[in-house]
C-alpha cells in the first residue's frame, strides 16, 4: 500500500463485474482516483499483483456470500489492506463475517457516485486507526513476553546462584551489554542452556 503522505491521486482498485458498476460511477472514479478495474472472476490473479500498488479495493457486487468472503480473506492475508465493500443486498447476511474476515466497511444499498469518496476517505482512516491499534496490541504482547522471559531467568539466576532479584537483573544486564544483545535475548539464551549451569 502507498504511503498516505503521498501527493499523488489515491490509487483505487475496484474489484467487480461489469453490470454492478455504471459507466457515469466509473467515470466519477476515473476523475478523482487513479483508477483500475479487475473483472471479479479475474480477482485471485489479477488484484494480488496489483495489491503492492494499491491504497484501497473497492468490491462491488449484488451481494456476497462465503466465496466471496473467502476470496476477501485470502487477499488480506497476503496483503493488508483497507477494503470498502458495496452491496445492493445483503440476504445472506455476511456483514459481521465479513468485518471479521477483515473488511473495513461494509455499505448496503449505498452505491451513489457522491457518496463514494467520503467513503473512501472514512474507510482508509478506519483502517489506519485499526492497524495502528494492531500494532500497539502486537508491540505489548511482545513486551509483555519479553518481560515474562526476563523474569524466569532472574529466577534461574537466582536459584542456581544464590542471587538476589536485583543482583539476578545485574548479572543479566551485564551479560547483554557485554554480547550487545538486548536482555530478552540473553535471558531467552539462559533459559534454554538451564539445564547445564551450574
Amino acid at each position: 500500500m502507498q504511503s498516505p503522505q503521498s501527493s499523488s491521486p489515491v490509487s483505487v482498485l475496484l474489484i467487480t463485474s461489469a453490470a454492478d458498476v455504471s459507466d457515469s460511477l466509473r467515470l466519477s472514479l476515473e476523475e478523482t482516483y487513479r483508477l483500475q478495474i479487475v473483472p471479479e472472476d479475474a480477482m485471485a490473479s489479477m488484484a494480488m499483483a496489483s495489491l503492492d500498488t494499491t491504497d484501497i479495493v473497492l468490491f462491488v457486487k449484488a451481494s456476497l456470500d462465503d466465496t466471496d468472503l473467502e476470496r476477501i480473506s485470502s487477499m488480506l492475508a497476503a496483503v493488508p489492506i483497507p477494503v470498502l465493500v458495496f452491496v445492493d443486498s445483503d440476504p445472506h447476511s455476511v456483514a459481521r463475517p465479513a468485518i471479521r474476515a477483515g473488511v473495513t466497511s461494509f455499505v448496503v444499498d449505498g452505491l451513489v457516485a457522491a457518496r463514494v469518496p467520503t467513503l473512501i476517505e472514512v474507510t482508509m482512516e478506519r483502517f489506519k486507526l485499526s492497524e495502528a491499534l494492531r500494532n500497539e496490541l502486537l508491540k505489548s504482547q511482545e513486551e509483555l513476553a519479553a518481560r515474562k522471559v526476563i523474569e524466569r531467568a532472574k529466577g534461574l539466576l537466582m536459584d542456581k546462584k544464590q542471587l538476589n532479584e536485583q543482583e539476578a537483573y545485574r548479572t543479566l544486564r551485564e551479560l547483554a551489554m557485554r554480547q550487545s544483545k538486548p536482555i530478552k535475548d540473553v535471558a531467552e539464551t539462559l533459559l534454554m542452556y538451564s539445564d547445564i549451569l551450574p
